[in-house]
């Protein structure tokens, strides 16, 4: 072939490779997850996870935290079991038998409660928790047994779940959390029965990672993270209102200290908000009564006990100043160490939760205050602050930035403390004085004289049950029963047949008195004994009329209306009818006659004669009384129920709220733009 002709292929394969590579589809921008400064802040990974669920599965199984959760699971059960804890409802100490799930529904329901003489006070939410969950779970009783028995492991999963944003391996995690779980303060409290401590040491740790997260976070998410913060702060403050307001004054701290501008302070201050308003209002109308009881940060909830004042061991961990409390003192030890010799600045917010947390146990330990029920003063048990300490000393040690350790001695030292805390937390948890329930027949309305320094206990039913000791007494309550405690107590017999006639007019038919109470000798026309013993005491029956609604005549009216009770000789008709609601009909009778209920005269009785409201008198001082007319009538009479209704609305629509908004929505992924 000539040149030419060579020449001339050349130039035919130059164009065709120019033709054909300009005519090819340049490539077009598609929508594709790509990396950002906002996935990095947030710390989310942008690629997703492309292992199976059974590869996932195995490295969950795999995991430090599974091990951890395994081990306490076992601590646990040998420790119930021990204690002969398994099969029915658990009391003792300041934990009361916890209720069927539909009595639970109606004590949180009812605007009037027959509990110490009768009260319009609104009832715990920690009722409506446990009958929402117990309506899951199988009732309340096992929700509360689940949590009084497997805290330890619940306590250890919630913060070691708590922790997934920590820039710290699996293994340090799951030792942190197992010795956080191990916290012998908590061990302690779950043994008697304090239901609100439990409760605090498992939601502490996420609350904690949640307020972090409102602080933190600026990106389209911030109010789901600040309603289901708020949510869970909610169920907390149902359960121990003191932790509750110590973690919303850390969260405002940690706003004012913590800086933010521009979108991001918005955001955080606008989450703040949520924050505090949404966690408050899921409690209606329950905030509105610690307003006007604030006895009730110190105490708590569960049944009154009266408590020693804190002391130093304060610093040692210890709520009740026992040897095997003071072993939380590992935990302490362990945070200063870190603070000495892995310095972080990350640390600062756990010391601040450890200053706040101690600075509230020293005020709920010093200061003596009145039960809600009334009764002796006394100061409040420590152990929910001391679970706020724990785990800012956890939260140090986390954070720290160790450097290369000598597992040879590291290894045996941190076993040696971990089986420190599991023995203390053992015998703390064995030796207190919950058990299981032993149910009571049901004997109508008793007094019953408690040994000890407590006021007598005006008991419907079979007895005493979980949340009847957070009702606020109306009125002079209170003051009656203790009036009553001592008169009865007395060797005086006109006082006592006086108290026998009160404890008659509030409707209970049976007095339990101590073993050794001359009250049978005092007063041998009012009461026999049938000859039942009711734990360390005995039952006496009452002689005198003793239901809860009565019809007194003009002469008898008109004493009730003047006189402070009751005379012995005093003998009303009784009227069979059940309080708070009831229809009778009263047939033709003297002017004067009157209507006298066994409760408290507050706000909120109502009557009606022959469907015409008719005002309200008082009886005894402080008794419900409806004047009744000559001719026969028809009687109708209740407690109303549109505040308590009104309320349960409001609080019902803050909750699905809360939880509409705390429901993580799709996130919208970032799109290339064409360039």
């Amino acid at each position: 072939m000539d040149e030419p002709s060579k020449s001339r292929l050349q130039g035919l394969k130059s164009l065709r490779r120019f033709v054909f590579e300009r005519s090819e589809p340049a490539e077009q921008p598609t929508p594709s997850p790509r990396e950002s400064a906002d996935a990095e802040a947030t710390g989310e990974t942008p690629e997703p996870d492309r292992r199976s669920p059974r590869e996932r599965a195995l490295s969950a199984l795999r995991s430090p935290g599974t091990a951890m959760t395994a081990v306490l699971v076992v601590f646990a059960l040998v420790n119930a079991l021990i204690a002969d804890r398994f099969g029915g409802t658990l009391s003792g100490g300041r934990l009361l038998p916890t209720a069927d799930l539909a009595t639970t529904w109606s004590d949180y329901l009812s605007a009037w409660h027959a509990v110490g003489g009768g009260t319009g006070s609104p009832a715990s939410p920690s009722l409506v928790v446990l009958a929402l969950l117990g309506s899951v779970l199988g009732g309340p009783s096992v929700v509360v047994a689940a949590l009084m028995l497997f805290g330890v492991p619940l306590a250890g999963l919630s913060a070691y779940l708590a922790t997934r944003a920590v820039d710290a391996s699996p293994l340090r995690r799951a030792l942190v959390a197992g010795a956080y779980a191990l916290l012998p303060a908590a061990a302690i409290s779950a043994g008697q029965g304090r239901l609100d401590v439990v409760v605090a040491h498992v939601l502490v740790p996420p609350l904690l990672a949640g307020i972090a997260a409102v602080i933190r976070r600026s990106d389209g998410q911030w109010l789901g993270t600040a309603c289901l913060t708020a949510f869970g702060l909610a169920v907390l403050g149902a359960f121990a209102p003191a932790v509750h307001l110590s973690l919303i004054v850390l969260a405002l701290l940690a706003h004012v200290l913590v800086p933010g501008n521009g979108l991001r302070g918005r955001r955080r201050a606008a989450g703040l908000v949520a924050l505090v308003l949404l966690s408050v209002a899921c409690l209606l109308p329950w905030p509105v009564l610690m307003l006007s009881h604030p006895e009730v940060l110190v105490h708590g909830l569960g049944a009154r006990l009266v408590e020693q004042p804190a002391s130093v061991l304060l610093a040692t961990l210890s709520p009740d100043g026992s040897a095997v409390g003071a072993l939380g003192v590992l935990l302490v030890l362990a945070a200063i160490l870190a603070l000495a010799i892995c310095w972080d600045a990350r640390m600062l917010a756990g010391a601040g939760v450890a200053l706040l947390g101690w600075l509230a146990a020293v005020v709920i330990g010093t200061v003596s205050t009145e039960p809600l029920t009334g009764g002796v003063a006394s100061p409040g048990w420590t152990g929910g602050p001391l679970v706020l300490v724990a785990a800012g000393c956890a939260g140090i040690v986390l954070f720290a930035t160790m450097p290369a350790l000598n597992w040879k001695i590291t290894a045996p030292v941190l076993a040696v403390g971990l089986l420190a805390l599991g023995g203390a937390s053992a015998i703390g948890i064995a030796s207190g004085p919950l058990r299981v329930h032993q149910d009571a027949p049901a004997t109508g309305t008793r007094l019953v004289l408690e040994p000890g320094p407590q006021p007598a206990r005006l008991i419907t039913g079979s007895g005493p049950r979980f949340g009847d000791d957070d009702l606020a007494p109306a009125g002079t309550a209170a003051d009656w029963l203790r009036q009553v405690d001592e008169d009865l107590r007395s060797d005086d017999s006109a006082r006592v047949r006086r108290a026998l006639a009160a404890v008659a007019a509030r409707g209970a038919d049976h007095v339990i008195v101590p073993a050794n109470s001359r009250l049978p000798e005092l007063a041998y026309d009012m009461v026999v004994d049938d000859g039942r013993l009711t734990g360390p005491g005995r039952e006496l029956r009452l002689l005198l009329p003793a239901t809860p609604v009565k019809l007194v005549g003009p002469d008898l009216s008109r004493q009730a209306q003047t006189e402070p009770g009751p005379a012995p000789e005093a003998r009303p008709l009784p009227v069979d009818a059940e309080l708070p609601s009831f229809t009778v009909r009263i047939s033709e009778g003297g002017t004067g006659r009157a209507l006298v209920l066994g409760a408290e005269n507050e706000p909120g009785w109502y009557a009606t004669v022959n469907g015409e409201r008719v005002p309200l008198a008082t009886a005894w001082g402080h008794q419900v009384a409806v004047p009744l007319p000559q001719q026969a009538a028809e009687v109708q009479v209740g407690y109303t129920e549109l505040p308590r209704t009104t309320l349960l609305v409001v609080q019902a629509a803050v909750v699905l709220f809360t939880v509409i908004a705390a429901i993580p929505g799709r996130r919208r992924k970032g799109v290339t733009a064409p360039r």
